[in-house]
């Protein structure tokens, strides 16, 4: 185990053009972000990550700490997979996880660990535990979630007096809420690591396409956080310091509700938002969409759920042909593909998966019942996210101290967690991959 503190930060919906305006603020650049724009030479180095392996956020922060694929961590998506929403957890606990995760095994190392707003934490063995889980099927009110999902120690630390101060966690912006209690985490006691994520600017930019009327007050709004972080956790030579940034994000093209032709075959019910009756679904991750049948289903069930995603992908087709003949071409025809899955059997405690449709970048699929099958992304008859992650584009992190690379190297979000297990002294007992490599 080597010495020294180690701080993640996750931040959805950074762009690499952001770094430049992050390494303007003087006291970021001494913490990380001083020469990135000028390459290798500078104080942080480049960690290349291609296209390929997970999309959305969860599924990828999930695979960094495991070093593994989401399908072997067991998080394959961004939500949980349920026939039933109204009674499922919507987000990912602790113990979703088959895996030990960095966490786990620097806590095993006697270190004392934090994780905010970290996917897939509530209920883990962490010192400082804030995974500010959206739950609220499961409790009445957003203290009663927060109290029951978070650690012991940050209750009794961090929001305890909060919470008869009279803060409303509903008012409160949580990455104010995360960096401000990150930056009493580290003043009040030594962390040795601490693992955050960011998700205001993702979420603004997703809602505006990128073109909204204030994204640059939201990317003011992130370096405000990460400067309170930073600042508070005041890296030394002997401190890492890794920023993780999301997939670039992309205008959304064409907005997918699958299960509304799975509605029309009769192969599940929609009680206004809420499913019923489910024989087969769709389970949407981003650009693409898993379909999962019911187990006890006979082939019929099967074939027709087939036929109808066949039929929407047909429709798409002809839409897109159609748009071509009018002059408004498109040269990433076609836009969606049905590709059928052999090795499904039991994906989850109900269902087999028997087929995963795919969007091209800046596809968005939906789970809902009762929209239109497919709505261009122009279409002001839908208020979903104006962009989206593509997942063709590839992904800058950045870090800086002992252990991590001095050179620009690339690798999956799994060979960013080896590589950074090893610069904290640990092992990834599921890890694998080999660590990030030299381009």
């Amino acid at each position: 185990m080597t010495s020294g503190r180690t701080l993640i930060i996750a931040v959805d919906g950074l762009d690499e053009q952001d770094l430049p305006h992050l390494a303007e603020r003087a006291s970021l650049r001494g913490g990380l972000f001083g020469g990135v724009s000028e390459g290798p030479s500078g104080a942080a180095t480049r960690l290349q990550i291609p296209p390929g392996g997970s999309t959305e956020s969860v599924p990828t922060l999930l695979s960094l700490v495991t070093g593994t694929s989401p399908a072997r961590a067991g998080v394959t998506t961004q939500h949980p997979f349920s026939t039933g929403p109204a009674t499922a957890r919507s987000d990912w606990y602790a113990d979703s996880l088959r895996v030990p995760t960095l966490f786990d095994q620097a806590r095993e190392q006697g270190l004392v660990t934090a994780a905010l707003q970290w996917p897939a934490t509530a209920g883990a063995d962490i010192d400082l535990c804030l995974p500010l889980t959206e739950d609220p099927h499961r409790y009445r009110h957003r203290w009663e979630m927060a109290e029951a999902t978070s650690s012991p120690r940050m209750v009794a630390e961090h929001l305890t007096a909060r919470r008869e101060a009279g803060v409303q966690l509903s008012q409160v912006p949580p990455d104010d809420l995360v960096a401000e209690i990150a930056a009493d985490c580290l003043r009040l006691g030594p962390v040795d690591l601490l693992a955050l994520r960011l998700t205001g600017l993702g979420s603004v930019r997703r809602r505006a396409g990128m073109t909204g009327p204030d994204p640059s007050r939201a990317l003011a709004d992130t370096i405000d956080a990460l400067d309170q972080v930073l600042t508070s956790f005041a890296p030394d030579d002997a401190d890492r310091v890794v920023l993780v940034p999301g997939r670039p994000l992309v205008p959304t093209d064409l907005r997918v509700h699958p299960n509304a032709v799975l509605a029309e075959r009769g192969l599940l019910r929609a009680d206004g938002p809420r499913l019923q009756d489910v024989r087969a679904l769709v389970w949407p991750d981003g650009p693409r969409g898993v379909l999962h049948v019911r187990r006890d289903e006979g082939e019929a069930v099967r074939e027709s759920a087939l036929a109808a995603l066949t039929d929407l992908v047909d429709l798409a087709r002809r839409n897109d042909l159609a748009a071509q003949e009018a002059d408004d071409r498109r040269d990433d025809l076609p836009r969606l593909s049905l590709r059928r899955v052999d090795g499904g059997a039991g994906a989850s405690a109900e269902t087999d998966v028997i087929a995963v449709l795919e969007g091209s970048p800046g596809t968005v699929l939906g789970l809902s019942a009762t929209r239109r099958s497919l709505v261009d992304g122009g279409d002001p008859y839908d208020d979903g996210p104006r962009a989206a992650t593509d997942p063709s584009a590839r992904t800058v992190a950045v870090a800086r101290g002992p252990g991590l690379p001095t050179s620009d190297v690339e690798g999956s979000w799994a060979d960013l967690g080896v590589t950074l297990a090893r610069a904290i002294g640990v092992e990834l007992p599921a890890a694998t991959t080999q660590g990030m490599r030299p381009i």
